[in-house]
């Protein structure tokens, strides 16, 4: 006999008009769930979404879920949020497993809840988080964990960084690792990758960054490492970042407007990339460089692998753990050995070949499916 288990998710994540990497992870997790049945049970999969927000769930072309709108708009949501002053969610919604993908939950009375806690870069990374951000998160942190009855990271490094620093016990907290889906990241044809590369006005091979344009992701030390590169190899190769605005990145935007003055080829669109064009740019690009100070997981690096693209990342936080022994390790304090690095991988074709073939088997390690089946399994303990 087929069970079902309601599942009540806070959709805010997927619906916003540039989603973040939470917003991907959140509507993976959904897809996959969504086909999952654990030794007879199904999950009714209910969304709850903001009256204002609810036309941003057609985007992901989600099936056989359920949509929950509030008679809200999401700014006022916010701040009934903010300051706490939302009651039991569950009196409304109904009983079930309430999972938060964003760090804030909901206070609930009689049903179990799930929240992801992404990173902890606002406590190891202070300086740069965005004030208010910096304010809310270390106001409520604690309030949040201690009140969800599961705490779920998606890394290993995540996950200790949890338990020792947020004073939250090892039974209460587990791994849910972030996957690519590689019905969408694949090695692309010369074709759709040209068509890329053309909208974008490239003219030359080029090293990728994609990503935040923001102080952790140490923008800077790829933009001297490049500028650093032997003449011959800039006048081969563009530094391509793909990324919107972040926040506190005004050195580095003027970094990067500098070097273009002075005639380094360094494309930043200003025009927004659609998630469609990623997998092509991900193949088109000879390496991608992702030098951040500190990653929850590192999500742009495991796609570059996925479509056969050579990696290079900092030897830091998670990052070891997702390119494992398929991509270069950086000090990501060390622009020389970057720009020494990128020269390495640029310059050989059996280095380069060998971090390809290496960084696919590495990719594959990761999907949606098996972390969807994690998630279920903690869902079906939970009494």
């Amino acid at each position: 006999m087929v069970r079902i288990r309601k599942l009540f998710i806070d959709a805010s994540p997927i619906t916003e008009a540039r989603v973040s990497g939470i917003g991907h992870m959140t509507a993976e997790l959904v897809k996959a769930l969504d086909k999952s049945v654990d030794n007879g049970i199904v999950y009714e999969i209910n969304l709850i979404v903001c009256s204002d927000k609810k036309q941003h769930l057609d985007q992901w072309e989600l099936k056989n879920v359920k949509v929950i709108t509030l008679p809200v708009r999401q700014r006022i949501f916010n701040l009934f949020w903010k300051f706490d002053l939302l009651p039991p969610m569950d009196l409304f919604f109904g009983k079930g497993i309430y999972l938060f993908p964003n760090y804030k939950n909901w206070r609930l009375l009689f049903s179990k809840s799930f929240t992801f806690v992404c990173d902890i870069s606002y406590i190891k990374f202070p300086q740069f988080i965005e004030p208010k951000n910096l304010e809310f998160l270390t106001k409520n942190i604690q309030k949040w964990v201690n009140r969800t009855d599961r705490v779920l990271a998606i890394s290993n490094n995540a996950k200790d960084e949890i338990i020792s620093s947020l004073n939250v016990s090892k039974a209460k907290v587990s791994l849910v690792s972030c996957g690519v889906n590689e019905k969408i990241f694949y090695r692309r044809q010369k074709d759709e990758i040209e068509d890329i590369k053309k909208s974008l006005g490239i003219t030359k091979k080029y090293i990728l960054y994609i990503g935040n344009i923001e102080p952790r992701k140490n923008i800077q030390a790829l933009v001297d490492a490049y500028i650093s590169l032997p003449e011959t190899t800039r006048h081969t190769y563009s530094l391509l970042l793909v990324g919107g605005g972040g926040w506190l990145n005004e050195p580095i935007m003027k970094s990067i407007s500098d070097a273009q003055r002075s005639g380094y080829d360094i494309v930043h669109p200003t025009t927004y990339i659609p998630d469609s064009s990623l997998p092509a740019l991900f193949s088109g690009a000879s390496l991608l460089v992702h030098p951040a100070f500190y990653e929850g997981f590192g999500i742009s690096p495991l796609q570059a692998m996925a479509c056969e693209t050579p990696v290079i990342v900092a030897n830091n936080s998670s990052l070891p753990e997702v390119v494992g022994k398929a991509g270069l390790l950086v000090d990501a304090h060390d622009t020389r050995d970057l720009s020494v690095k990128i020269e390495e991988v640029l310059q050989s074709t059996n280095i380069s070949q060998e971090l390809s073939n290496a960084g696919l088997e590495q990719a594959r390690k990761f999907s949606w499916d098996d972390s969807a089946a994690t998630l279920s399994l903690l869902i079906k303990e939970a009494k």
